[in-house]
């Protein structure tokens, strides 16, 4: 009686299974065990969300099957110019729902780094590496260049593997020279303002010059024409610098004005 009772209990054991429960972001992949006769493998359906009871041996295997960014770093990856440089790539993906066993079947539960991986860090570093480093670090037009011609090619790669994924985005970080290559960027850029700076204040200097050629060559047209000695010419632009003198200051409050020529007369000025 007691082997009997032994042999029920077990059997009720057996037979009452364990539990698979994939949550609201996953798919289970069932994988049959045989107790003693049978053939086993891997359950074609793919495990929705929710709560299913399976044989004690059958084991499972949950796939994500959202959205999923993978960073792939590049450290020190020399540009065409023979410049070592930093950025992240980042490849979006997303596991087809319901096809999560062909999935597991052909790739594996580690699908990405078997399958994916290094052909898509291949891309982005021959992509990359035929861009000087000034068009990395600031032209985002190649980098969206980049983006666009990797997703094409790592799209068509995933389809003729036929590996049941969907490639979102690729995008590539940005991208960093080595300090040094920064520091003497900053030199340089601070020469060439320098340089510019010295090369308009030169202009300003010849333009002043020649404004003030100018300006003396008609002065002294003007004396000549109104037949008036220096001193006579020098007493009118003296009263004409004194009449600037109030039209600056017409407008404004309280201001009193002393004027000059061995004369001081103050007047008060917009009272």
């Amino acid at each position: 009686m007691k082997t009997l009772k032994y042999m029920l209990l077990l059997a009720f054991v057996l037979l009452a299974g364990c539990s698979v429960s994939p949550e609201g972001d996953e798919e289970a992949v069932l994988l049959k065990q045989p107790w003693i006769f049978g053939h086993g493998g891997v359950d074609e359906v793919a495990v929705k969300p929710g709560l299913v009871w399976v044989a004690p041996t059958t084991s499972a295997i949950i796939f994500k099957v959202t959205p999923l960014t993978i960073t792939e770093p590049f450290d020190d990856m020399i540009t065409d110019d023979n410049i070592p440089v930093d950025f992240n790539a980042y490849l979006k993906v997303q596991v087809i729902k319901g096809q999560t066993p062909k999935l597991y079947e052909m790739f594996g539960t580690n699908w990405y780094a078997m399958s994916i991986q290094e052909t898509f860090r291949t891309m982005i570093r021959d992509k990359a590496s035929s861009y000087q480093m000034f068009d990395l670090a600031g032209n985002r037009q190649v980098l969206a260049e980049i983006q666009s011609e990797t997703f094409t090619l790592i799209s068509e790669y995933c389809k003729k593997l036929d590996i049941p994924v969907e490639i979102l985005q690729v995008v590539v970080g940005a991208v960093t020279p080595p300090q040094e290559v920064l520091e003497e960027t900053k030199r340089t850029a601070a020469q060439n303002q320098s340089i510019l700076t010295q090369e308009a204040r030169s202009k300003a200097e010849v333009s002043r010059k020649e404004a003030e050629v100018n300006k003396a060559i008609a002065d002294k047209a003007y004396q000549i024409q109104m037949n008036m000695s220096i001193q006579e010419y020098l007493q009118l632009r003296g009263l004409e610098i004194e009449k600037e003198k109030i039209e600056l200051v017409r407008e404004k409050q309280n201001v009193s004005i002393i004027l000059g020529q061995g004369i001081t007369p103050m007047y008060n000025v917009g009272k």
